[in-house]
């Protein structure tokens, strides 16, 4: 399995929480020695290596100035199909061709926030990412199966491309129970392809002042009124 250097408070933080076994060294920033104590002591009982480095000693280590004053090097997760509620509820993304890391990140701290049960299209995430992200990687599974459209329909969801300019506006569509909202990239948007094969197509309404929204707000504000309708 491969290792990769991971940094970021929160991010270190999550996967010390989530798969500890999976930490194989840790760099720290002396700032920070009161407030990972424990992460250190736990260190200590499993003769995992720690060091404590200065923050531009720190930077070299973690290729990062924005290193937050700790980094671990661990094991990458393994990947993680997505779960599903009792009662069948789900909501799932696709992201068709989204690569910018500040963007999935912020995707990923969403979808935490908004309790999804999983990310279809991508599993290979940056260090960078998993930073933005805050802890959101360690917590909504990423999966990437051979023909996602295909294992959609066969986990019966809907599948909800997204466009700017065309489609139901958002707050005035029922989302269905198991849902899969599909995000393009920012250049290129939902490939047509995807446009054609959805079951609907919905669109944030506004002013029209900009030609659309940020992708990882736009998935925000989809997420947001899926959960209202859902879970709340």
């Amino acid at each position: 399995m491969k290792e990769m250097k991971y940094y970021g408070f929160h991010a270190c933080l999550a996967i010390w929480k989530k798969r500890p076994q999976d930490i194989i060294r840790v760099y720290l920033d002396p700032i920070h020695l009161k407030a990972l104590r424990p992460l250190l002591k736990w260190c200590a009982e499993n003769k995992k290596a720690y060091h404590i480095i200065e923050a531009k000693e720190l930077e070299k280590v973690s290729g990062s100035v924005h290193h937050e004053g700790v980094c671990l090097l661990a094991k990458e997760p393994k990947e993680a199909p997505p779960s599903f509620a009792k009662d069948g509820k789900a909501c799932l993304l696709y992201l068709d061709g989204v690569q910018n890391p500040h963007n999935l990140g912020a995707i990923l701290r969403s979808a935490a926030h908004f309790s999804l049960s999983g990310i279809l299209g991508t599993k290979d995430l940056s260090p960078s990412c998993c930073r933005i992200a805050m802890g959101g990687s360690e917590i909504v599974p990423l999966f990437a199966p051979k023909d996602p459209f295909s294992w959609l329909k066969q986990n019966r969801f809907a599948i909800l491309a997204t466009s700017s300019h065309q489609g139901e506006p958002l707050y005035h569509f029922r989302f269905p129970p198991r849902s899969a909202l599909i995000f393009g990239s920012e250049t290129e948007g939902v490939s047509k392809t995807l446009l054609t094969k959805a079951d609907h197509c919905i669109r944030i309404p506004g002013s029209g002042s900009v030609e659309s929204l940020n992708v990882s707000v736009a998935a925000a504000l989809c997420m947001s009124e899926y959960y209202r309708q859902h879970i709340t």
